[in-house]
């Protein structure tokens, strides 16, 4: 194994590992956990197996094999940068609709009675 494949895999543990760190911290979804956790097993296999990237590329129909790679990362950032839009589209109007039920409810509360002093 070339030193750069050795030097991927242990990129591919040590981010896994903080994915890891991260879901036991509650501080991401495990949805997400098992989409970065797989990409972590993805990128360590293309480095135990190197030759996958060559026959991904001419499965795909490109002669240049890094450029297949580089595609396949572009693609998979796009699809990550949509469903972050799509989350954040959804809280914006979760965050709207609490806002309009926080003043429908703050309209309905009584006053408190004041004191003379104030």
């Amino acid at each position: 194994m070339s030193r750069s494949s050795l030097l991927v895999l242990g990129f591919a543990a040590a981010f896994a590992l903080a994915i890891v760190a991260s879901a036991r911290a509650r501080r991401t979804d495990e949805r997400h956990t098992l989409v970065w956790l797989f990409v972590c097993a993805a990128v360590a296999a293309l480095a135990v197996w190197r030759h996958a990237i060559d026959i991904l590329a001419q499965a795909m129909g490109i002669y240049y094999a890094p450029s297949a790679l580089f595609f396949l990362c572009l693609a998979g950032l796009l699809w990550l940068v949509f469903r972050q839009s799509l989350e954040v589209a959804r809280q914006k109007t979760q965050l709207r609709k609490l806002a309009q039920e926080i003043a429908l409810l703050s309209e309905r509360r009584p006053e408190p009675p004041r004191s003379e002093g104030q």
